[in-house]
């Protein structure tokens, strides 16, 4: 037991190096969020903003599971040298976008916030695989395309998903991968002394 501790805390002897306490203010406040909005739906699942979606089970299937992935995976298999605080942040902002969206009654009331969600949540995860998982980015963007696919209000409405899904994914990508490429690109400056 005493073994099996040590080897966890070990795993994290390293995670905050490099952490900002921007980026950690932001990792805590998205779990604040994502845990409100799971209170908010089990509390008021009678309620008009989530009549008939269920998501009550589904958001504690997201505070439990889903939003603890990289703690998890780095406590149990030590997967980075350093965490990856903002691909944590950028993927615990697909849910806390998709919450908000239900309690705050805009999937209801605003009648293109649909898109929104549609549009980041694919793009966000594709740069999340390629960023914290090393996945090239075809590979990504294919993935998480597929991963996206599903038959809620009809064909019309499926398809016009999948197209604000595709143009997050093009262009998170394409971003992503340009600014690591001219990171890449950007030479260290030579330092002069002076005369």
């Amino acid at each position: 037991m005493a073994g099996d501790f040590a080897r966890v805390t070990k795993r994290f002897a390293h995670v905050w190096e490099g952490v900002t306490w921007h980026a950690l203010a932001i990792n805590v406040l998205l779990r604040l969020l994502i845990l409100a909005f799971t209170i908010d739906a089990l509390i008021n699942a009678g309620d008009d903003r989530f009549a008939g979606k269920a998501l009550g089970p589904r958001n504690v299937g997201i505070l439990l599971g889903l939003s603890m992935l990289f703690p998890l995976l780095q406590a149990v298999r030590g997967q980075w040298k350093r965490y990856p605080m903002w691909f944590d942040n950028l993927f615990l902002s697909i849910f806390a976008l998709d919450m908000a969206g239900n309690s705050l009654n805009l999937y209801n009331t605003v009648e293109w916030w649909d898109h929104v969600p549609h549009f980041h949540g694919p793009g966000a995860l594709a740069v999340v695989m390629m960023g914290a998982f090393g996945m090239r980015a075809i590979a990504a963007a294919g993935l998480t395309t597929i991963l996206h696919t599903a038959l809620v209000r009809g064909i019309a409405d499926t398809v016009n998903d999948e197209l604000f899904a595709l143009a997050g994914v093009i262009i998170y990508v394409f971003l992503f991968t340009r600014s690591m490429y001219l990171r890449r690109r950007t030479a260290p400056r030579k330092h002069t002394r002076g005369r």
